[in-house]
């Protein structure tokens, strides 16, 4: 699948600490959480998972929100501290959003 464009960077939140990811150090595609003992990666062709420290992958416990425009996974891209259950989900290619609470929104 493709991944977005070098130039863009993402600005994809850890989905457990609602903290900006950060590429990385492995793949400039990929994302990872900051918080040092969270295992959360985000990449635009497989999007959340969870990489073990036995080198295994877990995608059951990762929210799976997928574009409807491309099919693309989406990545979570702005919460609500006032509303909790607020979620903006950001397509890596087409850019399209979406909320937990609403239909599509054209960016």
């Amino acid at each position: 699948m493709p991944t977005p464009p070098a130039s863009r960077q993402l600005h994809a939140l850890c989905h457990e600490h609602h903290v900006e990811m950060r590429t990385s150090e492995a793949l400039e595609t990929e994302y990872a959480c900051p918080k040092a003992d969270c295992a959360v990666r985000y990449s635009a062709s497989n999007g959340y998972y969870i990489a073990a420290r036995n080198g295994q992958v877990e995608f059951g416990m990762t929210p799976h929100r997928t574009c409807p425009h491309d099919g693309q996974p989406m990545y979570l891209a702005e919460i609500n501290p006032e509303k909790r259950a607020f979620r903006l989900w950001r397509c890596p290619k087409c850019d399209s959003s979406r909320t937990n609470e609403e239909n599509l929104i054209n960016a």
